[in-house]
């Protein structure tokens, strides 16, 4: 790992965090699309393995803090947060094959918007399957009864903020990348 590579993960995990803690309050709605957020951007400017790290760590930062109360989703969350990282990684990248070769401009971005959009979709469905799944099938040979907000929270509204949150994640990408290059 590359000293610069590792400090920008801390920057991203710290701001990822700082979503986390400071937004709590608003729950699922606003810190979920901003978490996705943070894995996909994350995935986009440093790599997947960096992302990996944040989606790992920040289940277990929220038991900690008392944010996510029960300890044997903890698992549950960081596997979908990699399968959310690794699939929009290597959907994007098997989509776009070829896209550096292409004559036209307007070619390539609508090559990449359709990468981007079918990587998101991709892995905001698997995410989605993967923790649902997750709190019906393993959750309950843990636990006696799951709690009826959890199967709630962890239902739909995941993949919802999971498309929210990698839409954002790249728009905020390519804007900044715009910045970066126009200077």
């Amino acid at each position: 790992m590359e000293i610069k590579k590792i400090a920008r993960t801390g920057l991203m995990l710290a701001i990822t965090l700082v979503f986390q803690i400071g937004f709590r309050q608003f729950a699922q709605p606003l810190v979920g699309p901003l978490v996705n957020m943070m894995l996909i951007f994350t995935t986009l400017s440093i790599g997947l393995p960096y992302a990996i790290i944040i989606g790992t760590l920040t289940p277990i930062v929220a038991f900690s803090l008392g944010i996510i109360g029960i300890f044997p989703i903890i698992p549950i969350i960081a596997i979908g947060n990699i399968a959310y990282v690794s699939i929009f990684f290597l959907m994007s990248r098997l989509i776009k094959t070829g896209t550096t070769n292409m004559k036209s401009d307007k070619t390539r971005i609508t090559k990449n918007i359709v990468s981007w959009t079918v990587s998101i979709l991709t892995a905001s469905l698997v995410k989605y399957a993967l923790l649902y799944g997750g709190v019906m099938l393993i959750l309950p040979l843990v636990l006696e009864k799951v709690p009826a907000p959890i199967i709630a929270a962890f239902s739909l509204p995941q993949l919802y903020t999971a498309l929210i949150g990698g839409v954002f994640a790249i728009i905020m990408y390519e804007l900044i990348k715009q910045r970066i290059v126009s200077r």
